[in-house]
Order: C-alpha cells, then sequence, then structure tokens
C-alpha cells in the first residue's frame, strides 16, 4: 500500500453484509487507528443513500469501509468529507477510464453517486459521529462496480468490465482509491478548501445545465447553481426561483 496511513491497517472480511455497520461496530468495541480499512469482495446487505440498498455481485466488485478522524473540522463543515470522497472516487475512475477517451463523462451526482454518463458505476455512503460541535469519527463506505456485467435490481447501473470490456484485478484497485483518499483527504487537512470545492463543483451532474426535476409538490425544470456549505442542492428554476434542496427532497428526472 503506497499511502502514509490510509488503508495501512486494514481488514479482509471473506463475507459481509454491510462493511459500514462492521465499521460501527469496531468504533463501539475499540479505538481503530485513524484510516483503518475494511474490504470485502461478498457484501451480501450493502446500504446506499435514503436506506436504498447495493447490489453487488460476489468477488465482482469493491466494497470496503475507511474509519478516518476528522476532529479538525466543526460539524456545520462535515459535507467537505462528502466533497474528497467523491472527488476521490472521480479522480480513480478518470484514471483507469482516461485511455478509454471516458474521463470527461465521469459526474458526481449529487451529493456523492459517481456516474460515467447517465449510468451509475460507484456509490458511497458517510456516517460521521459527532462530538459538541465537530467530527469526532467518519465512516466512509465505497462500493465500485468493477467485473459485474449484469444488474437486475439497477436499471442505470454500469462497471468498468462493461465500459472497457477488461476484467480489473480487485485488490490493487482498493490500494489505488486508498492513495486518491489520502492525497484528498491531506488536501482537506491543509485547508485547500477553495480548491476542493471548485473541483466538486467542475465535475457536478448536471451543473448549470437545465434538466427535469421533480419534488414533494411539483415537477419543474431547473438547473443546478452551486451546493451549499451545509450540502444542500443549490437551484434557479425556470421561473426564475431560486431554491435549496436537502437531500430527500428533489429527484432527477430523465
Amino acid at each position: 500500500m503506497k499511502t502514509l496511513f490510509v488503508g495501512q491497517n486494514n481488514i479482509h472480511l471473506n463475507s459481509v453484509a454491510s462493511t459500514n455497520s462492521y465499521a460501527s461496530e469496531l468504533l463501539r468495541q475499540i479505538k481503530p487507528v485513524e484510516g483503518t480499512l475494511i474490504y470485502t469482495f461478498d457484501q451480501q446487505n450493502g446500504r446506499g443513500q435514503r436506506g436504498s440498498g447495493w447490489e453487488s455481485e460476489a468477488n465482482k466488485n469493491i466494497a470496503l469501509s475507511l474509519i478516518l478522524n476528522p476532529s479538525f473540522l466543526q460539524a456545520d463543515n462535515q459535507f467537505l468529507i462528502t466533497k474528497i470522497i467523491s472527488l476521490s472516487v472521480a479522480d480513480l475512475m478518470a484514471e483507469w477510464l482516461h485511455p478509454h477517451n471516458l474521463s470527461s463523462k465521469i459526474k458526481i451526482k449529487w451529493p456523492n453517486d459517481i456516474y460515467v454518463g447517465d449510468k451509475k458505476i460507484a456509490g458511497i455512503l458517510i456516517e460521521n459521529t459527532l462530538r459538541e460541535n465537530n467530527i469526532q469519527s467518519s465512516i466512509i463506505g465505497i462500493g465500485i462496480n468493477i467485473n459485474q456485467t449484469e444488474f437486475i435490481t439497477t436499471k442505470n447501473a454500469t462497471s468498468l468490465k462493461t465500459l472497457t470490456n477488461k476484467e480489473v484485478e480487485l485488490m490493487p484497485a482498493i490500494e489505488q482509491i486508498c492513495e486518491f483518499i489520502e492525497a484528498r483527504y491531506l488536501q482537506l487537512k491543509t485547508n485547500k478548501l477553495e480548491s476542493i470545492n471548485n473541483a466538486y463543483l467542475q465535475n457536478l451532474y448536471r451543473f448549470e445545465e437545465w434538466s427535469n426535476y421533480s419534488s414533494k409538490y411539483q415537477e419543474f425544470v431547473g438547473k443546478i447553481t452551486g451546493v451549499s456549505s451545509s450540502g444542500k442542492l443549490q437551484m434557479e428554476l425556470s421561473s426564475h426561483e431560486k431554491k435549496e434542496f436537502d437531500l430527500k427532497e428533489i429527484i432527477f428526472c430523465s
């Protein structure tokens, strides 16, 4: 592992319901060193945003969780963790897909799904534990579709093998994602916030594009104009009204 601390302490599980659940239980029992990695190639009940599941065929994909201790971040800035982890996975996808002229199609679908074109290739679930006004610990859950080519429950999914027609070795891929996460995390620790914020917006799916959306009350046309410091999606509607949406308040329509 070519890292300073991310992934240096690692736990390989032959099979597990959820690496995030395992990491959460580990944190309750002991205090693992920062950068502790839990990974499996057979996650049976992975969790996604909004309580959704994560479909993953055994021995075809990556499922991992990392434990970080970003106590230098105040609670109201915790969306910065979402930004750097999303960018890390996008960075990795860009490296893999650049030889196939697909790197320009890699986007972060707010808040942290990774897309290639209009298809999802990776998902992220971040669970922060707060102490007073700061983050005590973060469990970073990442699932990446690597060699799976058939998806039963997820209609808009894709994978590296689907896109490149090549098999990818799973363990080297885990080592690479640890390297990209460490680079972005160190960027955050050294307060390179402008660079992080600009990169996130530049990679944001449908940024400044007029598209169709729906909320609890209506369907509408709008364009994404930014993301607030707390992580809310900022939009301009076709009526010129400006609104902010939280995670469960908006649906991206095709």
